[in-house]
């Protein structure tokens, strides 16, 4: 680490190359220890910033790590300055994902920052089926905790129970999945990667897998495979041909379901998705207020309203033909 700093900084070169050989400090014990110190100045920093803000609020979220140990991620939010703040403070693997488990999780982390989070925290923000039980036991620690629910994540629910409703989406999406899973195999993936080469200019695209939990960010795949459709087609109909039993018989099965349905759906998502995804990127902005948020969704309702006229169909199936 410190010889990458020093290759653009003189005199932390100077440094490395006149220091006495014994104390080079780039062992992996002193590097960490290190990286530990930088990390406690910089929570110094926040932590002062929020007290003199005085008032505070805690947005908390789950996220599982590569070894799948769940993970609780802690933010302070607060006013300082003349601009609000949105400051990280850390991981804390989560032993218990109960209400008990993560009350005592949040509770923990304000008090080992010493932060008065019972008069002066005024917001909590997080999602997650056991929100309504911890937001209700911070409450009754910190009465002026005021519980909302996470804007973003309240857009997917919707879009997802919305999707779910309509039988031929949920088809459409799988058949989604199953060309990511099916183009991403290593002989597969070679040729695509040649194919796209062959076909379009620039660096070749990578299809996107579909993310469970985020349903607005489902665009950029539904983008990619539309601008690449004629390489993909290509792509399963060479591969349909082949002598790979298996292989043919899965590329002539999703080739067959990519029919004028399937064009369709992804016309029509590729552009309510890039909407719904762009409401969902403002809402989390750490500068949007109450007022900023209704009137963005609002702005979305009325897009939708027009999506349902004769002459937005017009505007589609021209893209579905020209697709």
């Amino acid at each position: 680490m410190l010889n990458m700093v020093g290759n653009h900084d003189p005199g932390v070169k100077r440094r490395l190359e006149q220091q006495a050989k014994n104390a080079l400090y780039t062992s992996k014990t002193i590097q960490n220890e290190i990286v530990s110190c930088l990390a406690e100045m910089v929570a110094e920093e926040i932590m002062q910033e929020v007290k003199d803000s005085a008032q505070f609020s805690v947005i908390v979220d789950e996220t599982k790590d590569v070894s799948k140990s769940e993970q609780i991620s802690f933010i302070v939010r607060y006013y300082y300055n003349g601009a609000i703040h949105e400051s990280f403070l850390g991981f804390q693997e989560a032993d218990r994902l109960d209400a008990a488990g993560l009350t005592s999780k949040i509770i923990g982390c304000l008090e080992k920052h010493g932060l008065d989070y019972r008069q002066n925290l005024v917001g909590q923000g997080y999602d997650g089926a056991t929100v309504m039980s911890v937001q209700a036991r911070i409450k009754e620690v910190a009465k002026y905790g005021f519980y909302i629910h996470c804007s973003a994540h309240c857009l997917n629910l919707v879009i997802v129970d919305t999707v779910q409703s309509v039988p031929d989406v949920g088809i459409f999406f799988s058949l989604l999945e199953r060309l990511y899973t099916f183009i991403s195999g290593s002989y597969v993936h070679q040729k695509w990667l040649t194919v796209q080469q062959e076909m379009f200019h620039g660096v070749p695209r990578e299809l996107q897998r579909l993310s469970d939990t985020s349903w607005s960010s489902r665009h950029i795949a539904c983008r990619s495979i539309m601008d690449r459709l004629p390489a993909i087609l290509h792509v399963l109909e060479e591969i349909s041909s082949e002598n790979n039993a298996q292989r043919a018989v899965e590329a002539k099965d999703i080739l067959v379901q990519m029919d004028l349905n399937f064009v369709g759906c992804l016309a029509l998502f590729r552009k309510v998705l890039s909407d719904s995804n762009m409401l969902s990127e403002m809402l989390q902005s750490k500068t949007v207020d109450l007022s900023k948020a209704i009137n963005l969704v609002e702005s979305l309702k009325e897009t939708m309203v027009y999506y349902r006229t004769e002459s937005f169909f017009d505007d589609l199936w021209t893209d579905i033909v020209e697709t």
